[in-house]
Order: C-alpha cells, then sequence, then structure tokens
C-alpha cells in the first residue's frame, strides 16, 4: 500500500514543482520590472504628489491626462508659472470680450461671443410716425399715445391730468412738453413747447416725425424724436362769405398782453363754447388759417359780458405779425372737426382799403355791412 502511495505520489510532485518553478519565474519577471521601473514610478509618483496639491487648491478631481478635466486643470496652473518662463501663455490668443485673467480656448471664445449677442441691447426702439399737421398744437391720436406713452392714463382719460413728456431730437436739445388729453378731437394733446420745435425745424404739412424709446432710458416719460422732411400740399379752406361771421379790430392791448376779448354777444356764434358766468372752466378752440395751420386756442368766461382768449392767441399775434389796427375775421367750417372749429382770417390795416377773399393768411374776408370804420366785438353775420 506504501509503495502504490509513493507511485502515485510521484507525477503530482513533479506537476506541482514544475507549476512553482513557473510561478517563480513569473514572480522573478515582475520584481525585474519594478526594479528596472523604479526610477521611472518614483518620479511619476511625485508628478501626482504635485498634481494633488494642485487639485486640492483649484477644487478639482484628480483624473488621467488625456480627459478634459485634466486640461482644464493644466490650463488653469499656466498662470501660475515663473516670471522667467518663455512660453506663450494660452490667453495672449483670447477673442474680445473676455476675461484676460482667465485663459483662453476655441470653445471658450466661441462661448463668450455668443453671450456678447445675446446680451445685446439696442441704442432705440421704433414705436410709431406720423404726419405732421400744420398747427401751434400737436394732437396724437387716442390709439398711439394709448399704445405708446404708458404714463398716460389712457383707461379713464381725464381732460384735467396733464403729464409732462421728455423728447430728445438729433440735436440731443430736450424739450420739456405737457400733454392732456382732448376729448373733442379723442387724442392727446401736446399743450405747449410744439410751436417752438415747429418753428425749430421748420415743419411743413405731410412732414413726418418719429417717435422712439432710447435704451437706455432716462425714465418712463423720457422719449426720442427724429423729423422727416416731406413738404406735401396743403389743404386751403374755402372762406366763403356766406360763411362769415364777425370781425374784430385789433388795439395795443391785443397785441400787448398776449390775449383778446371777445363780447357775450359774438359768443354766441361759437355755441359749443357757452360757459357759465362764474364758471372757471377753460375750454379749447381750433381756428384754420387761409394757410391751412391749425391753431388751438384756450377761452375762459372772464365776466358776465366778456369771454377771454388765453393761450395760443399770441402765438397766432407773432407768426402772422399782427399789430393794432388790423383786423381778424372769423368763418364758419364747411367741414368742421367738432363744434368748436372754425376759420380765421385776417386783413392788415394796410389792405383795408382793398378788402377780398384772405389768401394766404394776410386778409380777413369782410362780411355783410362792414365797413372800415371800428369793429371792436362787432357782430356781423349771426350764428346757429
Amino acid at each position: 500500500m506504501s509503495e502504490s502511495r509513493g507511485l502515485d505520489s510521484g507525477p503530482s510532485d513533479k506537476a506541482g514543482e514544475k507549476w512553482k518553478d513557473a510561478q517563480g519565474e513569473e514572480k522573478g519577471k515582475e520584481g525585474g520590472k519594478s526594479e528596472e521601473n523604479v526610477s521611472e514610478e518614483a518620479s511619476v509618483a511625485g508628478t501626482e504628489v504635485a498634481e494633488k496639491k494642485n487639485v486640492r487648491t483649484s477644487g478639482e478631481e484628480n483624473v488621467d491626462s488625456d480627459s478634459p478635466s485634466k486640461k482644464k486643470l493644466k490650463q488653469s496652473n499656466v498662470p501660475q508659472a515663473k516670471s522667467g518662463d518663455g512660453s506663450k501663455r494660452p490667453y495672449e490668443d483670447v477673442q474680445p470680450y473676455t476675461d484676460p485673467n482667465e485663459p483662453g480656448s476655441d470653445s471658450d471664445s466661441d462661448s463668450d461671443t455668443d453671450s456678447v449677442e445675446m446680451d445685446y441691447c439696442p441704442d432705440e426702439v421704433f414705436l410709431f410716425e406720423m404726419e405732421v399737421p400744420s398747427t401751434n398744437r400737436l394732437v396724437i391720436p387716442f390709439e398711439l399715445a394709448s399704445t405708446h406713452f404708458p404714463p398716460l392714463d389712457t383707461r379713464k382719460p381725464n381732460e384735467k391730468q396733464v403729464e409732462t413728456l421728455e423728447f430728445t431730437d438729433s440735436h440731443n436739445h430736450e424739450w420739456y412738453m405737457p400733454i392732456q388729453y382732448y376729448r373733442d378731437e379723442r387724442g392727446f394733446m401736446i399743450l405747449t413747447g410744439w410751436q417752438k420745435f415747429s418753428t425749430q425745424y421748420n415743419l411743413q404739412p405731410m412732414d413726418l416725425i418719429r417717435i422712439l424709446k432710447p435704451v437706455p432710458r432716462l425714465h418712463t416719460h423720457h422719449f426720442l424724436i427724429e423729423v422727416e422732411k416731406k413738404q406735401g400740399a396743403v389743404e386751403i379752406p374755402a372762406f366763403r362769405r356766406e360763411n362769415f361771421l364777425f370781425e374784430i379790430e385789433l388795439d395795443q392791448s391785443d397785441i400787448g398782453f398776449r390775449r383778446i376779448f371777445l363780447a357775450r354777444d359774438v359768443v354766441r356764434n361759437f355755441p359749443g363754447v357757452k360757459m357759465q358766468r362764474n364758471s372757471r372752466e377753460k375750454k379749447i378752440m381750433r381756428f384754420t388759417d387761409a394757410k391751412g395751420k391749425h391753431w388751438y386756442m384756450n377761452i375762459i368766461r372772464y365776466s358776465e359780458e366778456k369771454y377771454m382768449v388765453i393761450d395760443g392767441w399770441d402765438e397766432f399775434v407773432k407768426e402772422r405779425g399782427l399789430d393794432a389796427g388790423d383786423l381778424v375775421g372769423f368763418f364758419k367750417h364747411e367741414h368742421p372737426c367738432h363744434r368748436k372749429h372754425y376759420l380765421i382770417g385776417i386783413l392788415k390795416k394796410e389792405d383795408k382799403q382793398n378788402p377780398g377773399q384772405p389768401s394766404g393768411g394776410s386778409e380777413a374776408g369782410r362780411g355783410p355791412g362792414s365797413s372800415s370804420g371800428s369793429h371792436k366785438g362787432k357782430e356781423i353775420a349771426g350764428g346757429d
């Protein structure tokens, strides 16, 4: 039995020795490899230690050198190079609008360019344009004002509420113009400042104005205004003798005190202007002259026997060059915009000997029964 066991164990022992020899050879090879590369591994280890220190500083994880994160890590360490390093730094090729303190790359430059385009804002935003009528006060249609002038209360327009808008023109001049709702023409009227602006730019009928919103703007009441000259044809109203109402001969007070008085009897020709005796109400009348220009004038009840035309009268006197002794005549308009819309004509005192139909705004038609004498507040033709 023992011999058989010895015979059986022989082959197995030989196989075991061969396995041990093979294992020893592999260990020897591995040991030789480690001995040959010990210096290289030591240097790698040192590099890894240095990189781990940089990782702790920058908050990045230690990754393979070929990964994008490792590339980013290396780039973040570039600015920490010594001043004596003559190598080219990445941020030297960075495109405009990038942070010079950060390293640049093609992908970073593209993203920066996209962000600049997304943040782009225009210097102005077009709102609307409209033809300019020849007038001393501009009336902006309700639809335009309600859409583009948010400061205005357009839900319940109030004729007593006044807002001041600021307009900057192409010469960077500021124009402050109060604006108020005007029920008769269903629009918002610029009360003062428009006549001066119109004169400054020599506005003619059919010229265009454009209203824009500046970006950035100074406040919600701030707008830009531009002018485009067109100089279209002017519609001249018909001054017919049968439409003549009355005329007034001006005296020095009508010229110097920037107002004109109208007797209560002649104001009856203006049915839309009737006011109570002690009323503080102020109404706006519209007069169109022989040049086709519209003049808006405020009228109030001055006393029991008199009305007084105030705002707008002085502008009319100055532009038409009126003087004491000149005649101002009033006519019905054949196609009025509302009940307070009439025609106004003038007759210079030197032309009284040759009265006729107004031409160019320099003459006032004379009604039936008028003479060359004084007609201060004298009614020539009855009203409605």
